[in-house]
């Protein structure tokens, strides 16, 4: 049979401890994931940009256009994930 250990001072103040803090760890993964998103939006629509200019040898123009594709698509992509958080 398996022993349970307990340490003393665990129990219910850990449990409230841990909802006090619930709500500010769920809006730090909510600002890293936003951040997260328009990085790698911004960064994926960039390379695309360069390897197009490279391979048909424009200059910048290919660049320039999906760096903004890349700012509105992250942002459209952040508006849906915050209009689509629940309500308190």
């Amino acid at each position: 049979m398996a022993k349970v250990f307990k340490r003393k001072g665990t129990g219910r103040g850990v449990v409230k401890d841990f909802h006090k803090k619930r709500d500010t760890l769920e809006s730090l993964v909510l600002v890293t994931q936003v951040g997260l998103t328009m990085a790698g939006s911004i960064l994926f629509c960039l390379l695309v940009g360069y390897y197009l200019d490279k391979w048909l040898g424009t200059r910048y123009i290919f660049l320039v256009i999906f760096i903004v594709l890349g700012i509105v698509g992250g942002a459209v992509t952040v508006y849906r994930q915050i209009m689509g958080l629940p309500k308190k």
